[in-house]
């Protein structure tokens, strides 16, 4: 049981770094404010689920405040060539301009788990990505965040 808590309070930690790094997007609000923010519970801690046409918000359990300040320092420090490495990681039928905001600070926080979490294998942090891009998407943005995130592995795992 101990072993589900971990991995869900790992999961609940990327899922923060995502709203972070939303919330850095829209607001442009400094990132050491969001992050405390977020680790207050003033930001994220919740999910909307769509039931019937109705939507409920579901709590979160505890994120893990290590990983998720780890994942959202890595995007501080390498922030500007991450982008250039989801543009150089996308297929050609794919522009990063058109890319939503949610799709591109989900790709954004998996890349910089890369450098967060080096020992981590790359399987559990696309897995993971994936897996967060499917909670708000149905459509192709859940293959472009597996296929972008496996072509970054490649590059910086080698």
């Amino acid at each position: 049981m101990e072993q589900k808590n971990t991995t869900l309070k790992y999961t609940n930690a990327r899922l923060l770094a995502v709203q972070a790094l939303y919330t850095h997007a829209i607001t442009n609000e400094a990132w050491d404010k969001i992050m405390s923010r977020c680790l207050m519970g003033e930001i994220g801690g919740q999910l909307i689920e769509d039931i019937a046409g109705r939507e409920n918000y579901v709590e979160l359990s505890a994120a893990d405040a290590k990983l998720f300040t780890k994942i959202v320092q890595a995007v501080k420090e390498r922030g500007t060539d991450l982008d250039e490495a989801i543009k150089g990681a996308l297929s050609e039928t794919v522009q990063y301009d058109r890319l939503e905001i949610t799709l591109k600070c989900i790709l954004m926080a998996g890349m910089a788990e890369f450098y967060a979490n080096p020992n981590l294998d790359a399987p559990i942090i696309i897995n993971e990505y994936t897996d967060i891009a499917k909670s708000f998407y149905d459509g192709p943005e859940v293959k472009i965040t597996n296929a972008v995130l496996d072509r970054f592995a490649k590059i910086v795992r080698g």
